[in-house]
């Protein structure tokens, strides 16, 4: 094992604390995106002239150690080390955070999926009281299968975004040189094996490294035959690609020891031949649940359609299902399933429901059907979604003028703020806004498919679009926030709809008048005939780029699901 330990430095050695972080890269697009320092700004109060060594005494002292689960890896392993932090000193660390660096080709690869740097790369941090160790056992991929070692490196630093200490350890890499070769064959049958006759010439491929920029390319010859010539061993992606009338679909491909020669399947495309359809099998689950999805695939094409596969969740919302082993060979990486022509074939496949559904009120499944990572336009895209119930949400906003830097410069007061859903009683709450042109909606459930009216007074117009569609999530206690901008002018007011006759007695009147807000606003509403209680909302405005910074910051539901505004 290889054990690197690097301390903090000395209060009495530094009485004034270091403010420059370190110079990091980004990290390749199959990494973990490197998480920015924290901010290494000194604090505001520094300690009076008169007591500069007690205050540097204060400062928390940090040890960091890295230690290799081997000397020498091979270039087609993953990496394995411990990273211990400790706390020597007498006063407790706040909010350790690291910084590693990037910037190499030797530099250690540290992805997400993996469990990444876990509560070290993100706030609130990690707290050590004096004498206290944090431990984690992290997984690296080795970045430039080509150099001779893998480097582990960075510092660390602390809930002020002070420097703490470095940290770094090292290990070799060699690499068996081995060769790579094979046949492409157009499966021009659908039948999943290579015939006779089925060899492609003039097919441009390469052999991608899967952690790195190292690429071998290829084009195969009269016979099908293509050689990559010698490479290190190692994971590689293959395909992914149209190539002329052809689909390559991505395949993971493992050069190692007992590495056989490829086979390349090329396949036509779907030309609309595959039809799917998918839907849970109950109503609403909670988190954490088995969640089971029935998923229908037919084939109209006259010839099978095999190594079909679910690619789900492309646009990363934390409350939807991503597949997995309990999609049996419809999983992504799976060996894929086969339908043949006429044929319409029903699976069942299984995935916990994510943690984060416990605040989006909702499950969803957003999949796309077809050969690997090609072709994806053709790929027929469905949805499903069920409820998860339980949580409570709060939106607040402001009507307003908003000047350039998007402070509030007039609340427009008097405006009709109507939130509606998509039940079957849609008129949830209404509110009117106050004096500063403030708005809010407590207890509002998250769920439905939510959009808010907005009817101002004379002279005034709501800009960006009204009504507006907004995504809903709790808890409470972080309020989705909407900033609604207003111009002077005239526009037709929207049509907002009504509740049935049904809805008649749980509809919400006008709300009755509650205690003024934290921000001004009113609070208290009536019950709504959906169930949800009415309570004041705010909404958003500032034109495109708030748009686009709403959409990054915030989940959104795709696939069958309209996009909706969110924080």
């Amino acid at each position: 094992m290889l054990t690197s330990v690097f301390a903090g430095p000395a209060a009495a050695d530094e009485p004034t604390p270091t403010t420059t972080a370190p110079a990091t890269s980004e990290a390749p697009s199959t990494s973990e995106a490197p998480t920015t320092a924290p901010s290494s700004t000194e604090p505001e109060n520094k300690p009076a002239a008169a007591q500069p060594q007690a205050a540097a005494d204060e400062r928390p002292q940090v040890k960091a150690s890295v230690v290799l689960g081997k000397e020498v890896y091979q270039s087609d392993e993953d990496v394995h080390f411990t990273f211990t932090l400790t706390n020597t000193g007498t006063v407790p660390a706040k909010g350790l955070q690291i910084a590693q660096s990037l910037s190499k080709p030797t530099d250690l690869v540290v992805l997400f999926d993996d469990g990444g740097w876990g509560p070290l790369v993100r706030k609130p941090g990690v707290d050590l009281d004096p004498g206290k160790s944090f431990e984690l056992q992290i997984t690296g991929k080795i970045r430039d299968i080509t150099q001779p070692e893998t480097v582990v490196e960075g510092q660390a630093f602390d809930s002020d975004g002070r420097y703490v200490t470095d940290f770094g350890g090292r290990a070799k890499v060699e690499q068996k040189i081995l060769p790579a070769r094979g046949t492409v064959y157009g499966d021009r049958n659908g039948n999943g094996v290579f015939d006779d006759g089925e060899q492609l010439a003039g097919i441009p491929l390469a052999l991608q490294y899967l952690n790195g920029s190292n690429r071998y390319p290829a084009t195969s010859g009269p016979d099908g035959k293509v050689d990559f010539g010698k490479v290190p061993s190692a994971v590689y992606y293959l395909g992914g690609v149209p190539v002329g009338d052809w689909l390559i679909p991505l395949q993971h491909i493992h050069i190692g020891a007992n590495s056989t020669d490829l086979l390349i399947r090329a396949v036509p495309p779907l030309h609309g031949a595959l039809k799917a359809s998918m839907a849970f099998t109950q109503d609403s689950y909670q988190a954490g649940d088995l969640a089971h999805l029935t998923v229908t695939l037919s084939n109209s094409g006259p010839i099978p359609l095999t190594g079909i596969v679910a690619a789900c969740d492309r646009f990363g919302s934390d409350f939807a299902l991503k597949g997995g082993p309990g999609w049996g060979d419809l999983d992504t990486f799976a060996d894929g399933v086969a339908i043949a022509p006429g044929q319409t074939r029903t699976f069942d496949v299984t995935e916990r429901v994510p943690e984060a559904a416990r605040t989006s009120g909702i499950v969803t499944a957003d999949c796309d059907f077809g050969y690997r990572e090609v072709g994806t336009d053709e790929h027929p895209n469905v949805g499903a979604q069920a409820a998860v119930p339980g949580a409570k949400a709060t939106l607040v906003g402001d009507v307003a003028v908003y000047d350039d830097r998007g402070q509030v410069k007039q609340g427009i007061a008097g405006t009709k703020v109507v939130l509606v859903s998509d039940r079957h009683c849609p008129v949830v709450a209404e509110q009117t806004t106050d004096e500063k042109g403030h708005f809010e909606f407590h207890d509002v459930v998250p769920g439905p498919e939510y959009r808010v009216f907005f009817l101002p007074p004379a002279g005034w117009k709501i800009k960006d679009g009204n009504p507006w569609e907004i995504f809903v999530r709790g808890p409470a206690d972080r309020p989705v926030t909407l900033r609604v901008g207003a111009e002077q002018g005239d526009a037709p007011l929207p049509e907002v709809p009504g509740n049935p006759a049904d809805c008649t007695a749980g509809a919400p009147a006008t709300p009755s008048t509650g205690a003024a807000g934290a921000n001004g606003g009113t609070g208290g509403g009536q019950s709504g005939g959906s169930g949800l209680a009415s309570t004041g909302v705010d909404a958003i405005g500032l034109g495109a780029l708030a748009l686009l910074a709403l959409a990054l910051g915030g989940g959104l539901v795709f696939g069958a699901r309209r996009r909706r505004r969110t924080i």
